[in-house]
């Protein structure tokens, strides 16, 4: 099953996050975090490029049957996707969020800009 479990993270901003990653299949698997747009791109190059070596702080490897871990302090609120991009990997669905709170002020607060008056 090409899953990341739990498929979707909440976390708060400034937070810092200690992902474990246990590839429990047998296949490399890796997590990347970005937005999906950077992801696509990174599986585009993966394809070409299976071989790839990675030392990007926002990307971990694993090896079949063994644990990595990938530590990121995400500093904007949003939506952030995950996946692995080994190929054909994403496209089996193996993906996810992390939805980022931001800080506690409550929702009307700041910029009016967009509201209709």
């Amino acid at each position: 099953a090409m899953r990341f479990t739990p498929a979707s993270v909440s976390v708060k901003k400034s937070e810092t996050v200690r992902f474990v990653l246990r590839n429990e299949g047998k296949l490399k698997h890796e997590m990347v975090l970005g937005t999906i747009k950077e992801l696509k791109e990174h599986a585009a190059l993966m394809l070409k490029f299976p071989e790839m070596e990675h030392s990007d702080p926002n990307q971990a490897s694993v090896e079949a049957g063994k644990t990595g871990e990938l530590i990121w302090q995400f500093t904007k609120a949003g939506t952030f996707d995950f996946a692995c991009l080994q190929a054909g990997h994403y496209e089996a669905g193996m993906k996810g969020q992390v939805m980022v709170a931001g800080t506690t002020a409550p929702a009307n607060a700041g910029s009016h800009a967009d509201h209709k008056h």
